[in-house]
């Protein structure tokens, strides 16, 4: 029997079918690399946006370092009368589109002098059991002091060897993100949502706490300072900073042992300067200590980095920009 020849009607199907596969590929392919294109536009666009900020952030931090080295710190902030620079770490406006934040270490819980009694208030604020607490305190102090002595809850040497830890400086910290590698600290989920323990707490040289430039969490550490006082503390030094105890105790029950031991009402020579802009996920910190005497440089940096930003696509309203220049006059003697 001779094999049957393929009709013209099932050619064109044939064809046809084939056709279609075709287009389906073409259009599949044109869609990929369409994407890529897209994604490749969009890093691009990204790499730029990026690049100009930190042109615009290098600029601002070349002005804020100027203003830093010739102006005074007083209990204005930056200068005093008007204008100044606050440094209790609300934005101001920056070159381009970037934004800063300073923050008087003097204002935030110092790990390299824990007070006992206010880091207990401190982490409980956080959310710490009391069960934990004291095991917190202890390891921390046995991480940065210089001998090799066990707390009763505390944790040396052979405690980080046996978990494969780096093992404590037994020294003052350079930054807060090494309470990661404090045993009892770096499992605590508490202290790093939101990054909250980088947020307020600092590792400065700066002793004291100043209450014109401290947050409302470190605020309520002190004895006597309720959520809602360190609220009306906040409030009060809009207006005018608080610049004599009496003000202070006006609003809280502050014992005057802790007014004489802790409060210092003028900024540290620590401030920590946190750059950024909306849309890029990560901002600048880093930690300046003035060195006005230093034969090198009227300051130095202590560290510098990026952290992580949760959500900067928005671009904030409302925030002022950095004042123009202004020297602080000398102050008056006082009588």
């Amino acid at each position: 029997m001779s094999r049957a020849t393929p009709t013209p009607t099932a050619q064109r199907g044939f064809v046809l079918v084939a056709t279609l596969w075709v287009m389906v590929i073409v259009a599949i392919a044109a869609a990929y690399f369409s994407d890529r294109v897209a994604r490749s536009v969009e890093l691009a666009q990204q790499s730029q946006q990026n690049t100009r900020a930190l042109i615009d952030m290098a600029d601002t931090r070349a002005e804020i370092l100027y203003r830093l080295g010739t102006t005074s710190l007083t209990e204005y902030g930056l200068g005093r009368g008007e204008p100044t620079i606050a440094l209790d770490n609300r934005p101001y406006k920056g070159a381009g589109d970037t934004f800063l934040k300073l923050q008087d270490t003097r204002g935030l819980l110092n790990l390299n002098y824990p007070d006992g009694e206010r880091l207990q208030r401190f982490l409980g604020l956080l959310g710490i059991p009391a069960s934990q607490r004291s095991r917190m305190i202890d390891t921390l102090r046995d991480f940065t002091d210089p001998d090799d002595l066990h707390r009763l809850n505390g944790a040396e040497k052979e405690a980080y060897l046996a978990r494969n830890l780096p093992l404590p400086p037994n020294n003052y910290l350079v930054t807060p993100w090494e309470a990661r590698h404090i045993i009892a600290w770096s499992d605590v989920p508490q202290l790093w949502q939101n990054d909250r323990l980088i947020r307020l707490t600092t590792t400065s040289l700066s002793g004291g706490l100043n209450p014109n430039t401290a947050p409302a969490e470190v605020l309520a550490t002190l004895t006597g300072v309720t959520e809602e006082a360190a609220q009306a503390i906040i409030a009060r030094r809009t207006i005018s900073p608080i610049i004599h105890f009496g003000q202070l105790t006006e609003l809280a029950p502050i014992p005057t042992q802790q007014l004489e031991d802790a409060i210092v009402l003028r900024p540290g020579n620590s401030i920590r300067i946190t750059q950024y802009a909306p849309g890029v996920a990560w901002a600048l910190q880093y930690n300046v200590t003035l060195t006005p005497i230093n034969d090198e440089a009227p300051w130095r940096i202590d560290y510098f980095g990026r952290i992580n930003v949760t959500d900067n696509s928005q671009t904030p309203v409302n925030i002022p920009p950095l004042p123009e220049r202004s020297m602080a006059p000398p102050e008056e003697p006082q009588e």
